[in-house]
């Protein structure tokens, strides 16, 4: 049933009334106006609903792509399980939308290029997107291995701590020496050097980005590994590190797998970050697909547009040209259906145009009837809506295109992009900072333009081993795959090159400034450096001092025994002293070497200093003002008093020296806190500072090294500085040295607080004259010539001494004699040394006094050779009557000045 208030029944009954006159013009009329309606229905159906359509397909595509940053970031299995299911739904829509779309019909399924663009472009991305989602879950799956091996890294120090301290233990062992020869265990620094390396190379390997480095982290791991299975834990003595050994092997084997996971993570994050370049490639083409289509579509529309208008037109005239009888009733049909159909009409026509025109404010007519008409401006309104959407869209993705830029603005490493020519395309300002370009410099060049730039300004390219670079073949190597360099600048700037080539040709470089880690990387080499000099120079020490304890013994005898009045007398004398000043020389090496013996007490820095600004002040000289700048309240230091106050005159000293045309010298004390130091401890810091000549970075870096100095011959020995270093170290202080050429230098030594501490004990400097006695004393010593010095000073005291060349030929005379003092090496050539022997002959004879002797010091053997505290030593070199004094108070059964001083030694940090 036709309905009323529609244009073909109102058209109906106008014509109605005019049947029987106008039945010709009824006729071309109905024809005419037929053929517009279906023009204006085929408009409705076909070109406003594909439209719509299109826009719908260009949001979705753009939406998928946007979520593909957000997949290839997920961590966790339950968030990618819901992502996927959502994606699932959003790919299945896209590909409705796609075969909705008229025109797309594939011609056949086996022939690539009969399948429509679209479609393919669809087809990739949901390809790109569900590969991205097996990616994420690759990526999820390896991260927890990785943090699996990550949460053992903590088991992994600790086991290497415990072995460490088993290992400790085994040099307890009584079948410990046995060993030696046949594969002696490691010491306990050297077991734990062996797990913290292995841990550092699983550290390293978990946050690497270089293949390259997780095959020599691999070699470095495997290698230790090995050493620490190779360890024979069969031997009773080293039993007790087996289970410790084996836990820590079994940890070491699981860790192995890093590698292996590094390597595949590596390779999951290149796919994860292709896969989303490529999900946002394949959006912008099927978005310009989708709006090639919409254009056709636009097109259609139009021509059905014209047509209307022509079949309109044309139904018109045939009517006016058929009968002026019919005049006026095609006037009243005229008005009756032109005035409310056509101007409406028309009206939607020119707000369709207006909105193509680009006006999003224009108000769409005729909403309201319940016609046709009022159905296409209901159509045309939903379609502004799609508009309206579509242009919110649009400045979205503008607010995240300026996010994105923001980004690479303030990016804080350097970030510039190449085309497959060479041709520098964009760049951040950071790229500018550290290369020293301008905008106008960099724009439009070509890469051999800038390295030329970079080169004329003293600029090195170099490779990261320090080697040089073809910088052709690097620029050619760049767009094929990952390239590392590095951009020395004359400043002493290194900035670090990272290229990575894109998909589209050319590549991206980043840039990162490495100054600050060289720096840091060559104070730890220097650090190292110092730590393998002072063990060199311990060394010498001992073998000096054992060579001086011969030198010394004899000529103290020669002394002696030579008349007052015989020139020799005052030859051993002036040869003793000589020898007196070469072992204090030797102190101060040990004093490097951090291998000195110390005897630390509670110390007031400020009285120290006080106390010496006579002695200070008197060898200055004119021109040079001493001041002092000296923080009142100070608590007390835990030093050696003694050594401090050397340590102080040798800075002095030094300061003088710098300022051979006067100045000034200002010594200041002042408290360290724990926020101001990086061990968390409180501290006492005294410093000497001058205005003096100054020192540059090349000498500065050398200052602490044993006999290096500035001065000219016969001015300076280089121990000084050293023997400073080796001190405040020693007493578990820290030394720093600031200078700048012409500007002067400031030495500040930090020692640790004083805890509460008993009142030291010691013997009288000058005890008097020692005499000898009539016990039977057994001297071990490997040295030939100091045995027999040794053996010789204790018979002209009147002793009956006994020698011996090793432990195991003193334990043979220890059989048959009874003994009253055992003075031995601590230190002795063959299977047993000093302490084994001691345990050997109290078992024998219980009532055998014990005297130890070294060239080394005992701080040191304490250390590491498990010399008791609570032990009588003497060290080498050692006079005569010294050696009278410490042999009589051990028989005498005093107590040996070692334990008296071990409540304070055993205070320092480090020793505890």
């Amino acid at each position: 049933m036709l309905s009323p208030v529609s244009v073909r029944g109102r058209l109906l009954a106008a014509f109605g009334a005019m049947v029987v006159l106008t039945t010709a013009v009824g006729g071309v009329g109905w024809f005419g106006l037929g053929e517009t309606e279906r023009a204006l229905l085929s408009l409705q159906r076909e070109g406003l609903g594909n439209i719509a359509l299109a826009m719908r397909m260009a949001e979705l595509s753009t939406g998928l792509a946007a979520r593909a940053p957000f997949i290839a970031a997920i961590e966790a299995t339950p968030s990618l399980d819901e992502e996927r299911s959502q994606l699932e739904l959003k790919l299945a829509d896209l590909t409705g939308l796609v075969n909705r779309l008229p025109g797309l019909e594939r011609a056949s399924l086996h022939v690539p290029s009969d399948v429509p663009s679209l479609v393919r472009l669809a087809g990739r991305l949901d390809g790109t997107l569900r590969n991205l989602m097996d990616v994420t879950g690759e990526a999820i799956a390896v991260r927890a291995e990785a943090s699996a091996i990550r949460l053992g890294l903590e088991h992994q120090r600790i086991l290497g701590e415990t072995l460490a301290g088993a290992a400790a233990k085994t040099f307890e062992h009584p079948g410990f020496h046995g060993l030696e020869g046949t594969g002696t265990p490691p010491l306990p620094f050297s077991v734990l050097r062996l797990a913290d390396r292995t841990r550092d190379a699983v550290s390293a390997a978990l946050t690497t980005t270089i293949p390259a480095d997780l095959a020599r982290w691999y070699s470095g791991f495997d290698a230790d590994r090995q050493s620490l299975r190779a360890i024979d834990t069969t031997a009773p003595a080293l039993a007790i590190m087996a289970p410790s050994l084996d836990q820590l092997l079994a940890v070491l084997d699981s860790q192995a797998a890093v590698f292996d996971i590094r390597t595949r993570q590596l390779g999951i994050e290149q796919r994860s970050r292709f896969l989303v370049a490529a999900a946002n490639t394949l959006s912008v083409q099927l978005n310009r697909e989708v709006e090639s289509v919409t254009s056709t579509m636009q097109t259609a529309a139009r021509s059905r547009g014209d047509a209307t208008f022509s079949a309109l037109s044309s139904g018109k005239a045939s009517i006016l040209a058929l009968g002026a009888l019919c005049a006026l009733a095609a006037i009243a049909a005229a008005v009756y259906v032109m005035r409310d159909v056509a101007g409406n009409l028309r009206a939607v026509t020119r707000a369709m145009s207006a909105l193509a025109g680009g006006d999003r404010l224009v108000s769409v007519p005729a909403t309201g009837r319940p016609d046709e008409i009022g159905d296409l401006a209901r159509a045309f309104s939903v379609f502004k809506e799609n508009v309206a959407e579509r242009d919110a869209l649009a400045r979205k993705l503008g607010e995240n295109s300026r996010m994105l830029e923001a980004v690479f603005v303030n990016m804080n490493d350097g970030l510039s992009v190449f085309d497959e020519n060479g041709r520098l395309v964009t760049w951040n300002p950071r790229f500018l900072d550290l290369n020293g370009f301008t905008p106008a410099e960099v724009a439009g060049r070509e890469l051999a333009e800038l390295q030329r730039s970079l080169l004329r300004r003293g600029v090195g390219i170099r490779m990261l081993d320090g080697s040089s670079v073809d910088l052709d073949a690097l620029t050619r190597l760049r767009t094929e795959q990952a390239v590392r360099c590095e951009h020395h600048f004359p400043d002493g700037r290194v900035v670090e090159l990272h290229s990575s080539p894109m998909p589209s040709g050319g590549f991206i470089t980043t840039y990162s400034d490495l100054t600050e880690r060289k720096d840091i990387e060559k104070q730890l080499r220097h650090a190292l450096k110092m730590e393998a000099v002072g063990q060199l120079t311990g060394g010498i020490a001992h073998d000096f001092n054992n060579l001086l304890a011969a030198i010394m013994g004899n000529l103290q005898m020669i002394h002696d025994e030579s008349p007052e009045q015989d020139p020799v007398r005052g030859k051993a004398l002036r040869a003793l002293d000589a020898a007196e000043r070469g072992a204090t020389t030797i102190q101060r090496l040990l004093a490097f070497s951090r291998q000195q013996a110390l005897q630390p007490q509670a110390v007031d820095l400020n009285e120290l200093v006080e106390g010496m600004l006579d002695l200070l002040a008197y060898g200055l000289g004119g021109g040079i003002v001493l001041k002092t700048a000296l923080t009142p309240g100070l608590p007390p230091a835990l030093v050696d008093p003694g050594q401090l106050e050397n340590a102080l005159l040798n800075l002095v000293v030094n300061a003088r020296d710098a300022m051979p045309d006067g100045g000034t010298i200002v010594i200041a004390t002042e408290a360290a806190t724990q926020d101001s130091r990086q061990d968390g401890s409180d501290a006492i810091v005294l410093s000497v500072r001058d205005d003096g000549s100054g020192m540059p970075p090349a000498v500065l870096s050398r200052v602490f090294e044993p006999f290096f100095t500035t001065k000219r011959f016969g001015r300076g020995s280089g121990l000084g500085l050293s023997m400073v270093y080796g001190f405040v170290r020693q007493s578990g202080g820290k030394v720093d040295i600031q200078s700048e050429a012409g500007v002067g230098t400031l030495v500040a030594m930090a020692f640790p607080r004083a805890r509460m501490l008993p009142e030291t004990l010691v013997l009288p400097r000058d005890a008097g004259p020692v005499e000898g006695g009539p016990e039977r004393i057994l001297v071990v010593e490997d040295d030939p010539a100091v045995r027999t010095t040794t053996v010789d000073m204790l018979t002209a005291l009147g002793y009956r001494a006994v020698p011996a060349a090793s432990a195991e030929e003193a334990l043979l005379l220890l059989e048959g004699t009874a003994f009253d003092l055992l003075f031995t090496d601590v230190i002795l050539t063959g299977g047993m040394n000093g302490p084994a022997l001691v345990a050997i002959a109290k078992v024998r004879q219980p009532t055998l006094q014990i005297l130890f002797c070294s060239g080394y010091a005992r701080d040191f053997l304490v250390e590491s050779a498990s010399l008791p505290l609570d032990i009588h030593f003497i060290q080498k070199p050692y006079q005569k009557p010294l050696l009278a004094a410490q042999i009589r108070n051990v028989l005498g059964g005093g107590a040996p000045p070692a334990a008296r001083g071990r409540a304070e030694i055993s205070a320092l940090p480090g020793q505890a």
